[in-house]
């Protein structure tokens, strides 16, 4: 899988600025259609309120309203008292008016609480929409403007007796109310002004960050001294093309030191910038050069090309070149290492691995020289081949080698750890580790099957050998692959007999973020009598925690730590130490790995660590080299 490159990282987070900015847009909008709503609801029940008012006013005068008004004072206060009741806090006024024969608006009633008008007195609209609504016999809505005071909304609602229009029922709704719907999102609005202020000011931000980060980026995948690309770039271009595109040159420059100690540094970089002139004049058009360190280059381009030719080209021109700086003469003589990358191929570092042995192959040997890698030097690379391991587990070619595990008291092998191992299909003789195939294969069909064939050859030498112990590895994740552990289990069902001399080692790849479930899992094996190992306590994710949540067995000291105690003496110990106490406290077994020397072993044994296991000890080897 390939890592994300910070330029993808970026696109990223503009995607997610871009998102960002339409979900405040949506967020406006649908405060802006909330405030709307409830403009419309209010509307609405003022509507409903006005038809009831204007049902009553035609039932109290008997369907003749200015009529019955102008012939009976007493009912002109009475109504005029009941309107006033009807004017709650959101309206500002109610009043009734109708149009004389002039076309002049007159009060009929009028539910204010103070300084009424009287009535018939004149009124002056400020609008034409009065006169609108008389004649079309429908209720409008007016905004008021400023001069209105204290007015918000006016609501126009036509009385209408016998297909006219007999008198206009007018409610005003009050500015605070208004005020009060226009706010009523006011908590939600002035947020979505922060994040609009917060875009704005991100927006700049990141603008400024990104031009930073290309102007640094610039920096880091250039090499100021000779203008060729840096590691970064090369990084950065096989996250996003194939390896097995391109051909490939390691180009070392034999005794550079010396060309700095003889004319100086400032020549020795002179020199370095028109040697890196010539490659690209030798090379083709789309070729890529990094400078790997010092006087290193790797250079990369389309397979398209011939790659023999220009390896040997690059190769003469450049020794014959004469470089003059100042009064000098230059002549560099060169190491070179070509391969053509094999199809399928996908770490570019491994390719870089190969080329770089190959170099030092040519240095051992007199250097000065290329050497193209032929498809028969670089089988290793076939080796990660999906297509190659799927080969070799179909044709049964796997194997188990088994590495002793001493008691340090009595050097007495205690058990054995199966190492398993692919045989190479062209030399019997040839075993390669894990590392060179696992990889590939990681999360594939055909890593369960590879973990079948081990568990057939390690039951096979449990039941052969009914007097050993052995461990196998079992990665983290395949405790939580189906297929995996219901193999496993199967196994230890149909070979109840041995499964309490087997010892799963757990090897981390990832951090533990299921505890229960994996604490289930090792109860599960440990109901067959097998033992549970942590395997390389004190590296990468493991910690204490093993201690405290699961039971287990035992506990494998990580190399990395056994090693530091030759070179790292007191620190190690320490170190070793403060592990061996709460194993001892815990009751677990302990066994230090990769004992590769004798003052290693002394120092485990002065140690007190009761088991060890390392080449110093006894190499992975076939079962029956032990056991006879």
């Amino acid at each position: 899988m390939k890592k994300l490159s910070l330029f993808q990282f970026g696109t990223y987070i503009w995607l997610f600025f871009i998102l960002l900015i339409g979900f405040v847009v949506y967020l406006q909008y649908m405060v802006n259609q909330s405030t709307e709503k409830l403009r419309e609801e209010e509307v609405h029940k003022t509507k409903q309120y006005a038809k009831h008012i204007a049902e009553w006013i035609v039932k109290e005068t008997n369907g003749t309203i200015e009529a019955s008004l102008s012939s009976n004072e007493k009912r002109r206060e009475h109504l005029n008292e009941i309107l006033e009741t009807f004017l709650i806090p959101k309206y500002r006024y109610i009043f009734l008016l109708t149009k004389d024969k002039k076309g002049h608006y007159r009060f009929l009633l009028d539910g204010s609480k103070d300084e009424k008008e009287v009535y018939r007195a004149i009124f002056f609209p400020q609008s034409s929409v009065f006169d609108e609504v008389y004649r079309t016999k429908k209720v409008r809505i007016v905004k008021q403007k400023n001069n209105v005071q204290g007015v918000w909304l006016s609501l126009l609602y036509p009385i209408v007796i016998d297909n006219e229009t007999k008198a206009l029922l007018v409610m005003d709704l009050s500015k605070w109310y208004g005020s009060y719907i226009e706010n009523f999102n006011s908590p939600l609005s002035y947020v979505i002004r922060l994040m609009q202020l917060f875009m704005v000011i991100g927006f700049f931000f990141l603008a400024f960050v990104f031009y930073r980060y290309r102007y640094l980026k610039q920096k880091a995948l250039n090499d100021p001294l000779t203008k060729a690309h840096t590691k970064l770039y090369l990084e950065e271009f096989f996250n996003r093309n194939r390896v097995d595109n391109y051909h490939a040159i390691l180009v070392d420059i034999d005794e550079f030191k010396e060309v700095n100690r003889i004319h100086g540094y400032d020549k020795g970089d002179k020199v370095l910038r028109e040697f890196v002139r010539l490659l690209r004049s030798l090379l083709p058009s789309d070729a890529s050069i990094i400078r790997i360190g010092g006087a290193e280059f790797f250079i990369f381009f389309h397979s398209r090309v011939d790659l023999k030719s220009v390896a040997r080209t690059l190769f003469e021109k450049s020794r014959e070149k004469r470089y003059l700086i100042d009064n000098d003469i230059v002549k560099l003589n060169l190491s070179m290492s070509a391969l053509k990358i094999p199809e399928d191929t996908v770490d570019i570092q491994h390719v870089l691995r190969m080329l770089d042995e190959e170099l030092l192959k040519i240095k051992s040997h007199g250097k000065n020289k290329l050497s193209i890698i032929n498809p028969q030097s670089y089988k290793e690379l076939k080796h990660r081949n999906i297509d190659y391991i799927k080969k070799a587990l179909e044709e049964g070619r796997v194997t188990c080698l088994y590495q002793p595990i001493f008691h340090t008291r009595t050097k007495e092998i205690y058990k054995y750890e199966a190492l398993v191992r692919l045989i190479d299909e062209n030399d019997p003789h040839t075993l390669l580790a894990p590392s060179e195939f696992i990889e590939t294969i990681r999360g594939t069909s055909q890593y369960i099957k590879m973990s079948k064939l081990v568990f057939q050859k390690i039951f096979y030498v449990l039941e052969q050998y009914e007097e050993i112990e052995v461990s196998v590895n079992l990665e983290l994740d395949d405790l939580f692959n189906y297929d995996m552990m219901q193999m496993i289990m199967e196994y230890l069902y149909r070979h109840k007999e041995a499964a309490n001399r087997l010892t799963f080692e757990i090897i981390e790849q990832n951090e533990i973020q299921e505890y229960e479930r994996i604490g289930f899992i090792f109860n599960q094996l440990r109901e067959y009598g097998s033992k549970i190992a942590i395997d390389d306590f004190g590296s990468g994710y493991s910690s204490y925690h093993y201690l405290t949540k699961f039971h287990i067995d035992i506990l494998k000291i990580d190399g990395s730590l056994v090693k530091e105690l030759e070179h790292n003496p007191k620190r190690a110990r320490a170190v070793v130490s403060s592990i061996k106490t709460i194993t001892d406290e815990l009751g677990f077994e302990l066994v230090a790995e990769f004992v590769s020397n004798e003052e290693i072993y002394n120092e485990i044994y002065a140690l007190g660590i009761e088991y060890a296991q390392g080449y110093y000890l006894g190499e992975p080897k076939p079962i029956e080299v032990y056991m006879d």
